[in-house]
């Protein structure tokens, strides 16, 4: 009843319409627009776009540590219902609010996407790679599918896991947004990428190991966010190997 409630993620086919807009966009309308334009600047949308996913990444973190009763990392023991297990509430409050976080994520997934479109308007089309576009159109799909299909607690796990890496990163958008002047001290550029990859090496095996106790849900929940993952997964370490390696040689 919450799902069907809320109007723009009532149907599946919202989504789609909203991938099939962000692939023209970028891909072709965008591109053609800025052709014989200067590049816009965008420096104070930029920095209120950054403050914004950092606090709402901040929040979703927050959800988490709430939803698992302030013991957010109690949950290789109980990863078949990590969350009712540590809750005393009624299975009814624990699916609620676990519904709302899903929720919540599944928008910032689809906010996620104007990170392209600046890109795009800054005339930065370099960065709009296959792995750029691909990691957020499949993270917005195997998101949303989760919000609709399946009621896995775990996902408030990768949620939470997911949103902490968000903070660092955005973090670092922000302070070299802020120019030069910063920009040279940010040395660590090369661990957020470090970061995300083990983020995705600690979510496939959490994702292994609800497989392996023969939890009571969807194989297709595994499967999707395995493939899901591990693609993304290979990308990057392609992503560094080609960026980051070859600058110590």
């Amino acid at each position: 009843n919450y799902v069907n409630s809320v109007p723009i993620v009532s149907s599946p086919l919202a989504q789609c319409l909203i991938v099939l807009v962000y692939l023209g966009l970028v891909l072709v309308i965008l591109p053609r627009y800025m052709a014989n334009r200067q590049p816009y600047q965008l420096k104070s949308f930029v920095h209120i776009y950054n403050v914004t996913q950092i606090v709402m990444n901040i929040w979703l973190c927050y959800m988490y540590v709430e939803l698992m009763n302030y013991h957010p990392l109690k949950i290789w023991d109980n990863i078949c219902s990590l969350v009712t297990s540590i809750n005393e509430a009624s299975d009814q409050t624990v699916y609620l609010k676990t519904t709302w976080l899903v929720h919540l994520y599944c928008l910032n997934k689809t906010l996620d996407l104007v990170d392209t479109i600046i890109f795009c308007l800054k005339k930065k089309q370099s960065q709009v790679t296959f792995l750029h576009v691909y990691h957020h159109i499949m993270m917005m799909f195997s998101s949303w599918s989760t919000f609709f299909y399946f009621r896995v607690e775990l996902s408030a796990t990768l949620i939470a896991l997911n949103s902490l890496i968000h903070v660092v990163m955005y973090t670092y958008y922000f302070l070299a947004n802020l120019g030069p002047s910063v920009r040279k001290y940010l040395w660590w550029k090369s661990h957020v990428t470090k970061l995300q990859i083990i983020q995705f090496l600690v979510a496939i095996t959490l994702l292994a190991k609800l497989r392996m106790e023969g939890c009571k849900q969807s194989s297709y929940y595994a499967a999707m966010w395995v493939f899901t993952i591990g693609s993304i997964l290979l990308l990057f370490c392609d992503f560094y190997s080609k960026t980051y390696k070859k600058k110590t040689i």
